[in-house]
């Protein structure tokens, strides 16, 4: 039983990127406002700071940092700051900067709130760690004595790594749930509806509305991917397959609409087509709905699905705006030894499909893996131009070596680099599997083609 008088209060932290380069391709952090949500409906006090925030105002006001801006369907550039470099890149020649708000706005909204009773501190790319530990550190100074705890992707792939880095109390690598139980265990406080969340179907919608100036609405209609493909960590990260009810995926986005007026809408999942009973009929009810909503897949959509044209007629119909397609190669041995998703003939046919159902070419996008252990660079110049050719837009994935995926052993004996100890080696700007066969300047050049393939659009020879 609680003594407390009133409900604990958790703070929830968003840090900064620390990267050559970052850009707002409709990225939220949707763990952290799932934690959120399931705090405050077990009747927690929550607060978020968003490091991210690209419309702070006193960050704007700031002659120190370099503005960012608006970009098309809610995208944009973050504010920056230039950062010294860290040595472990050496001569490596771009500026490294701090992405995201002043620190000293930053502080001030952390100094602005009572003590907390916990702060959640998430984290994403592995080598975006240092942005994580100057919040931590900025979050100790300032409230020293609340506990701190680390979680999202870094936490969870390089958990040894944060716990000697990053100066938080715990670093959690379990589900959400869990770490509200754990949570529940440290304050002493029940959380109220906890026994209502059997499966992430049924929790609560992520809580947007801690976000104070959103221009796009992330969505999440399930979570996992049938698919072990050897450079991608979504199975380690999710290895169960779980799908949400229509009803939940409609509330998502309708409950954002109404309450914000925004029209962008992001997919977040790693399987959008795949396995996913409810996508269908709630794709079919938004177009009654008749709300002129636009959607993009940033995390690409499995092409096999498109070859079915009742898909594309349907994406198009429904608001669809921007359409990836996992591609990765277009060599087919290299499809087979990299998890069998896409055959060539599907992506033709795919993009085919798309096209006949009303797409413009430069709304269809293929990503193409760059710079993989075992790639050869004539190949990935061979797929930038049959992706051109096949009236889609090329944009390069360069590989980033992420630990615990099949890739992972091959790409620490091919690299001159730690990258096995120094999670900034896994920057994909630095290339840290770079070789004599496949240098940085190899890597510049293509993607020098794909830009060149993009701007002369997608005429077909």
């Amino acid at each position: 039983m609680s003594t407390r008088s009133k409900p604990p209060f958790v703070l929830l932290v968003n840090p900064w990127i620390t990267d050559f380069a970052a850009y707002d391709l409709w990225a939220k952090p949707l763990g952290l406002l799932v934690l959120a949500a399931l705090f405050r409906q077990g009747g927690y006090r929550v607060a978020l700071v968003d490091c991210l925030d690209r419309h702070d105002p006193d960050t704007a006001a700031r002659p120190d940092v370099i503005p960012g801006g608006d970009r098309l369907y809610g995208t944009g550039k973050y504010p920056k700051m230039p950062r010294p470099t860290p040595e472990i890149f050496g001569d490596f020649p771009r500026t490294f900067y701090r992405y995201g708000m002043h620190p000293e706005s930053f502080r001030k909204k952390l100094q602005s709130l009572p003590r907390p009773d916990l702060v959640c501190v998430t984290s994403s790319m592995t080598y975006w760690y240092p942005g994580v530990t100057e919040a931590i550190a900025h979050i100790r100074d300032i409230f020293p004595e609340a506990p701190v705890w680390l979680g999202g992707i870094y936490a969870r792939l390089c958990p040894e790594h944060a716990r000697k880095t990053c100066g938080a109390d715990r670093v959690c690598t379990e589900p959400l749930i869990q770490t509200a139980a754990r949570a529940e265990a440290l304050l002493g406080h029940p959380l109220s509806n906890r026994p209502q969340w059997a499966s992430p179907a049924d929790f609560p919608l992520p809580a947007l509305d801690l976000i104070p100036r959103l221009s796009y609405g992330p969505v999440l209609t399930s979570l996992g991917c049938p698919y072990r493909c050897p450079y991608c960590a979504s199975w380690r990260l999710q290895p169960e397959r779980i799908t949400f009810p229509v009803r939940h995926v409609t509330r998502q986005i309708l409950h954002v609409h109404d309450r914000t007026g925004v029209q962008d809408f992001a997919f977040y999942d790693d399987a959008l087509l795949l396995g996913n009973p409810g996508i269908r009929p709630a794709l079919e009810g938004l177009i009654q709905e008749d709300r002129s909503l636009r959607f993009h897949t940033p995390n690409a959509l499995h092409v096999r699905a498109l070859v079915d044209p009742h898909w594309c007629r349907l994406l198009y119909r429904s608001g669809f705006t921007t359409i990836r397609l996992g591609l990765e190669t277009t060599r087919p041995d290299k499809q087979r030894a990299w998890g069998g998703k896409v055959e060539q003939d599907m992506f033709f046919r795919a993009v085919e499909n798309l096209h006949r159902a009303g797409f413009r070419g430069e709304q269809i996008g293929a990503y193409l893996l760059c710079g993989m252990p075992d790639q050869t660079v004539q190949e990935v110049a061979e797929a930038i131009e049959t992706v051109r050719r096949a009236g889609a837009m090329p944009h390069l994935a360069e590989y980033s070596p992420i630990p615990g995926t099949a890739a992972w052993r091959q790409a620490v004996r091919i690299s001159p680099f730690p990258i096995e100890t120094e999670p900034l080696t896994h920057n994909n700007t630095f290339f840290a599997c770079r070789r004599p066969d496949f240098t940085l300047q190899d890597l510049q050049e293509l993607k020098r083609l794909a830009l060149e393939a993009r701007r002369h659009g997608n005429r077909k020879d």
